[in-house]
């Protein structure tokens, strides 16, 4: 009987630990902004920018590129792979939010592969310091807030007009959805586009079972290896490459990655 009882409380645990990693909600609005960035500190005179989408729900937001979402579509994930689109995208992560638990997911695919990772963090990461400065955006009354995140300094802007304690990336935790934030070095710059209500709601479920679990420096590093030499990290047989050619992406890849040296999180 006691071995019986052993048995049913693992089951329990094993029981909600898969439903605690199967995520899904209905998102019911679309929020876009228009990300400008200098990924190369060595040429800050010439920005790059695409769009970034943030998807709400009841219970979950979703953030990731526009060009990662076209590729990808969001309605069911855990086993679709990305297509050309999402190269064109420097920005491969998605966020996910999770209100009731507080937890905060980074998604990454490895594209053309199908390795899928993820790390977590507490949602909270922000301690703002919300100010009576206000403006217009966008025919939305915005209050000033600020606080620093991963060795930068922000400014954001948010409205009560949009009760969501929301934001693009990672940011949150303001009485309303943040509409514009930038770090005060305009390295990063995020620039509400619109908000659009979707309807019929759109169904999103994701099973971070079919994910592997791993820490932010840990998945940092892997990233950065794919990125260095994609070849290898996929050691795939049906590629045939010269080990003089192979040289020659390596070096190439490696030079590339030298003019993105300026990431939104420096720590």
């Amino acid at each position: 009987m006691k071995t019986l009882y052993l048995i049913i409380i693992s089951l329990s645990i094993s029981f909600i630990g898969i439903s605690q990693n199967k995520l899904k909600d209905e998102f019911n609005y679309k929020i876009t902004y228009n990300l400008t960035y200098k990924l190369d500190s060595t040429s800050l005179d010439a920005p790059q920018s695409e769009y970034m989408i943030l998807y709400l729900g009841e219970n979950l937001s979703l953030f990731s590129s526009q060009a990662k979402t076209l590729a990808n579509p969001i309605v069911v994930r855990g086993t679709s792979g990305h297509t050309s689109r999402s190269a064109l995208t420097k920005f491969h992560y998605e966020i996910l939010k999770n209100i009731q638990t507080n937890n905060l997911y980074y998604i990454l695919q490895i594209p053309k592969t199908q390795d899928q990772f993820y790390y977590i963090q507490d949602k909270d990461l922000f301690n703002w310091n919300i100010l009576e400065e206000t403006k217009l955006i966008k025919g939305y009354n915005v209050q000033k807030a600020t606080t620093s995140y991963a060795g930068r300094d922000y400014v954001a802007w948010f409205s009560t007009e949009i009760p969501i304690s929301e934001g693009p990336y990672k940011f949150n935790g303001l009485p309303g959805l943040i509409l514009e934030i930038s770090d005060t070095d305009n390295d990063y710059v995020f620039e509400f586009i619109g908000l659009e209500k979707i309807s019929p709601k759109l169904p999103y479920i994701i099973n971070l079972n079919q994910y592997i679990k791993t820490e932010k420096e840990e998945l940092l590093d892997l990233w950065l290896r794919y990125r260095r030499d994609p070849f290898t990290y996929a050691n795939n047989p049906n590629v045939k490459i010269s080990p003089e050619i192979h040289e020659k992406y390596v070096k190439s890849f490696t030079e590339k990655l030298k003019k993105e040296n300026n990431p939104l999180e420096l720590e």
